[in-house]
């Protein structure tokens, strides 16, 4: 197999050693393959730093997320205790702070959208969409004002994009696979799996978590 490839990863959470399963199961190929993360790279997990450095030697292309976003905003602050203990970063956060802030929220292909939660409904240009709804939004209530409320439609069910949408930050739903939408986060930082998807092979890959990191804080 000889073709460049994407491979599109789930929330990761400092799971190092579940993202290089994952690349001896892809049979990734540096320099041939291409590697993008949904976010959500930070906190809860047990070797942040280690998932970093990492995702940077393999030049992983990845959006921000809202656990980054908490971090960042900590760090703008002052916060110093909360940007520590929210990304599991240490004493390590201050040089991974500049790099952290330099990831978009989206990444558009001629064929792809990326993104950590979803799309804002009703807008169509992702310039115009609020940034905090795309690192969040999991349901739409019709104003943006509640994003995660039981009873609510799923985001996914109102827009309606031209392209394919690779999101995560869904782990009580699991994967999602929809005609246009391929949602990744499988729970790996709570004891699951971690989830990659390929475009080229319209495949899913699966890692399954080798312990539970963090305790699960949602009903599955």
């Amino acid at each position: 197999m000889n073709a460049s490839r994407r491979l599109f990863l789930g929330d990761m959470h400092g799971c190092l050693v579940e993202f290089e399963a994952m690349l001896e199961m892809f049979e990734f190929v540096p320099g041939r393959d291409r590697l993008f993360s949904v976010g959500d790279v930070v906190g809860k997990g047990p070797d942040v730093s280690g998932l970093l450095r990492r995702m940077q030697e393999l030049k992983v292309q990845t959006v921000r997320g809202n656990h980054e976003e908490i971090f960042l905003r900590a760090v703008k602050s002052g916060d110093t205790v909360t940007a520590k203990n929210r990304s599991g970063l240490g004493k390590d956060w201050k040089q991974w702070a500049q790099v952290i802030s330099s990831w978009p929220y989206f990444v558009e292909m001629p064929d792809i959208i990326l993104v950590h939660a979803g799309l804002e409904p009703g807008k169509l240009k992702l310039t115009e969409m609020d940034p905090d709804i795309l690192i969040s939004i999991r349901t739409w209530d019709g104003k943006g004002e509640n994003l995660n409320r039981p009873g609510d439609p799923p985001w996914y069910e109102i827009v309606k994009p031209q392209k394919t949408v690779v999101f995560g930050h869904w782990a009580s739903k699991g994967v999602i696979d929809l005609p246009g939408f391929k949602g990744l986060d499988s729970g790996c930082v709570y004891g699951k799996a971690l989830t990659g998807w390929c475009p080229e092979e319209n495949r899913f890959y699966s890692v399954p978590a080798r312990e539970e990191y963090s305790p699960i804080h949602f009903k599955p």
